[in-house]
């Protein structure tokens, strides 16, 4: 036969091979489908065993004597088998074998099972050298002894290797299935195919390697190709939608991976344990800082006071576009209201809310209103045309670096803003006015403290000059709202996600911590208490070092502090207090008829109106130093020279 033929007929044996081998794996799939889930328990394999040990001692008997066993060796077989079904199971079962799962099973699981099947064999010999001469039936013939070894292992793997084999195929989906390549060294490839091959979704189409010793070898059925001349011919070939990399130093993984992109397929990492263990991957859990600090939530469902104080009604939520106010806009929307009014000024924050905002709600329910609350006729117009029953006061300044360079800002923001949102509720008649304040009011060392102390104070003025008014008006003052904008848990878990260092101003620093879903119950229920200037804040515990949570974060993360990511103190920046307070020690402090929501009753309120309207009007002029000067002067215990000290 001409040579030239030789390929097609070697073809066409390999297709009819690879026909009959997919024969097969379907009849697997198909007997893995109608076995009922009982024959694949313990018991069910113990009996798959027994049998397979009692046909295997049978078969070596007719292969020893070429199917006519003598008279004599009849009844040794039979005394034999009706041992050996039992033993060799039992042998397997003492050797922990059957510990392994057959749909998983794997070379270490045969080495097991070899282990244990031999027992019964080394069993068997020594029966037949040392007792065969006083006991007729132990004279087997050594011979079947190894035969039935060999058959055994061949039945009992095969039953194992069927059971793996359709359970792999039926995992194997016509529909929506990715189309993958796999890169790598020997090592790493023969690991990703396994990994790989037990998702139903994914179908390899082959294998890249720089190693030129596998070019034209197969692993697991998969022929290798060489990496830099087959990618692109590959990718485009067979409309690759994603490509494993198994390798973490596989050298120009970066050409890789940007020639990939650049035919449309997606980029994985599938690092060997090898890989993690030397450091080269690591594994890094993505944190949500909400729920870092985040205990056992006792306000999974809104109290009832809090919707009958909401169903309803016309609620408008200043700062809507901020962490806080959107929370509080969601949790709002949720209770049934009769419409919610977002102010905010910031147009993308109010645009994007209103989106969501659309899926939960009727779009109706929710007026979007960009507009800033220093200005006080367009604040009229939106307090006349909606005529809110609610009013949440969200909007504020609240970075203190930032607005110890922008005084004047915070005060027009912080002060005049809710100077205006405070007269118009009381003026238009709203039933309820809450303003959202900080634990950087007591004793401030910032601008930003003492602008949100002045609010405090205005607020409470107000309260207390409204007797027999119908308004119920209040402040809630929170801690650290863990997740905020800004807040210290996403910029940790930045600084880490980069690789360090964590920057803390000071070992000794405390603070406060809430998370978003507290600080806005907290709002929403204090919304709900009869008061009039009352402060109330949430019941935190002892407050929490920043050096501890840094540790905390960096652990969550799968990382370890001071040695894959560093920590390193900065210095206590201005305006910045090593340690915060929730209120003044003259403070009364009483519980509420909310778990953790406290009243704090203050001393009388000082009058600030002169003071007010001499800050505002040198914040209007643009003089910092004299709002400063103002600031120091007014009853608010204004600490400058103190926070500046901290910081030299």
């Amino acid at each position: 036969m001409s040579s030239r033929f030789m390929p097609v007929a070697k073809s066409t044996a390999q297709d009819f091979i690879a026909k009959q081998c997919e024969r097969l794996l379907r009849g697997c799939v198909l007997l893995n489908d109608r076995l009922p889930e009982l024959l694949f328990s313990r018991l069910s394999q113990w009996l798959l065993d027994g049998s397979a040990a009692g046909l295997a001692l049978f078969l070596a008997f007719q292969l020893r004597f070429d199917g006519a066993v003598p008279l004599r060796y009849r009844s040794m077989m039979l005394t034999w088998l009706a041992g050996i079904v039992v033993l060799r199971p039992v042998c397997i079962w003492l050797l922990g074998a059957y510990a392994s799962i057959w749909r998983y099973f794997n070379l270490r699981d045969l080495f097991s099972l070899s282990v244990g099947a031999a027992l019964p064999s080394m069993l068997l010999l020594f029966a037949r050298i040392a007792l065969a001469r006083t006991f007729p039936v132990m004279a087997i013939p050594i011979s079947i002894v190894l035969i039935d070894l060999g058959l055994f292992l061949l039945l009992a793997a095969t039953l194992r290797a069927l059971r793996r084999a359709g359970f792999e195929h039926s995992r194997i989906t016509t529909a929506h299935r990715r189309r993958a390549l796999l890169l790598g060294t020997g090592d790493t490839l023969a690991a990703g195919v396994r990994q790989v091959s037990l998702q139903g979704d994914i179908e390899l189409v082959g294998l890249l390697s720089p190693d030129k010793k596998l070019h034209g070898r197969t692993i697991a059925g998969f022929p290798v190709m060489g990496l830099r001349d087959a990618l692109p011919a590959v990718l485009v070939n067979h409309f690759v939608d994603l490509v494993f990399i198994a390798e973490a130093k596989l050298d120009g993984i970066a050409e890789i991976v940007q020639e990939t992109t650049q035919f449309g397929a997606e980029i994985r990492l599938l690092p060997s344990a090898a890989n993690i263990m030397q450091g080269d991957v690591r594994i890094s859990a993505q944190l949500n800082p909400e729920h870092v600090l985040a205990g056992p939530n006792p306000w999974l469902e809104p109290h009832p006071e809090v919707v009958s104080g909401f169903e309803g009604r016309d609620v408008l939520i200043t700062g809507a576009g901020g962490s806080i106010g959107s929370e509080i806009s969601r949790q709002v929307s949720r209770l049934g209201v009769n419409k919610a009014i977002l102010l905010d000024r910031d147009e993308n924050s109010i645009f994007e809310l209103q989106n969501e905002l659309a899926e939960i709600v009727s779009p109706s329910k929710i007026v979007p209103i960009v507009g800033d609350i220093r200005d006080r006729h367009q604040l009229q117009r939106i307090f006349e045309r909606h005529r809110p029953e609610v009013v949440l006061h969200a909007a504020a300044f609240k970075h203190v670096g930032m607005m110890e360079q922008n005084p004047c800002e915070a005060v027009l923001n912080n002060v005049m803003g809710t100077r205006h949102v405070a007269e118009l509720a009381i003026e238009l008649k709203s039933k309820r006015f809450v303003m959202i304040s900080t634990d950087k009011a007591v004793r401030p060392t910032s601008v930003m403290g003492a602008t949100k102390r002045v609010a405090e104070l205005l607020v409470r003025r107000m309260a207390a000059s409204t007797n027999g008014h119908t308004s119920q008006i209040a402040c809630v003052r929170f801690g650290n709202v863990v997740g905020s904008r800004g807040s210290v848990v996403p910029i940790f878990l930045r600084q880490i996600a980069a690789g360090g260092p964590v920057t803390i101003t000071h070992e000794e620093m405390t603070r406060y911590f809430m998370t978003i879903p507290e600080a806005v119950q907290l709002v929403m229920q204090a919304s709900t208490l009869a008061s009039s200037g009352t402060i109330y804040t949430l019941d935190f515990g002892d407050p929490l070092r920043i050096t501890h949570l840094a540790h905390m974060l960096i652990e969550m993360s799968g990382l370890r502090p001071n040695k894959d990511i560093k920590i390193q103190f900065v210095g206590v920046r201005p305006g910045e207090k090593l340690h915060e307070q929730l209120w003044y020690e003259a403070s009364h402090v009483t519980p509420t008829a909310f778990a953790r929501v406290l009243a704090v009753e203050s001393h009388p309120v000082p009058s600030i109106e002169e003071e007010l309207e001499e800050l505002e009007q040198g914040a209007l002029a643009g003089q910092d130093d004299l709002v400063l000067q103002l600031l120091r002067n007014m009853p608010l215990d204004f600490r400058v020279e103190t926070s500046r000290a901290m910081t030299a």
